[in-house]
C-alpha cells in the first residue's frame, strides 16, 4: 500500500512539473528585460529561422504579391523601429490561409495568415497583432521555451524514474 502511494505522488508531482497550469504562469511570469541567452546564440536563432523559412516555403502557399509584401514590410518594419532590444532583422511575410492567425519564429520572421489580413477592420488591429508577434521574437519567447523545458527536463525524469 505505501509503495503504491508513493508511486501515485511521483507520478502526480511529475505531472505537476511537467504542465504548466494557469496559476503558475500567473505568478511566475519571467523578467521579459532579460535575454535567453543559455541555450540558443542570436546566430543559431537566425540559422533555425532560415531553416524554418526554407521549409515553409516549400510546404506553405506564400503570398507573392508586390503590393501586399510592400504594405506588411512596411507595416511591420514601423513597429519594429519603435520595439526595444531588436536583436535581428525582422522579416514579414503572408500565407495564403483563411484562419486568423499569425506567428513569429527564430530568426526574426513573422507570418501573417492571409485570413488575419482580409478579416481585419482597420490597420491598428492588424498592427497589434503584428506588435505582439515581433514581441515574441525581442523578448525571444522560443528560446527562453527551449530554455524551460530543458531545465525541466531532468527534473520531470527523476520523478518518473522514481515511481
Amino acid at each position: 500500500m505505501l509503495k503504491r502511494t508513493r508511486s501515485l505522488v511521483c507520478l502526480c508531482l511529475a505531472a505537476a512539473i511537467s504542465s504548466p497550469t494557469t496559476y503558475a504562469n500567473s505568478i511566475d511570469l519571467p523578467d521579459i528585460g532579460t535575454a535567453a541567452g543559455g541555450t540558443l546564440s542570436i546566430d543559431q536563432e537566425l540559422i533555425y529561422g532560415d531553416a524554418y523559412m526554407r521549409m515553409l516555403r516549400a510546404s506553405k502557399p506564400i503570398v507573392n504579391d508586390p503590393v501586399i509584401n510592400e504594405y506588411i514590410d512596411s507595416l511591420g518594419h514601423r513597429l519594429v523601429a519603435n520595439a526595444n532590444d531588436v536583436k535581428t532583422p525582422f522579416h514579414f511575410f503572408m500565407i495564403r490561409d483563411r484562419n486568423i492567425n499569425a506567428f513569429a519564429f527564430f530568426g526574426g520572421y513573422v507570418a501573417l495568415h492571409s485570413g488575419l489580413f482580409l478579416h481585419a477592420r482597420s490597420e491598428s488591429e492588424l498592427a497589434s497583432v503584428v506588435a505582439h508577434e515581433i514581441a515574441h521574437v525581442t523578448q525571444r519567447h522560443l528560446a527562453r521555451s527551449m530554455e524551460d523545458q530543458a531545465r525541466r527536463s531532468p527534473a520531470t525524469l527523476a520523478a518518473l524514474a522514481g515511481a
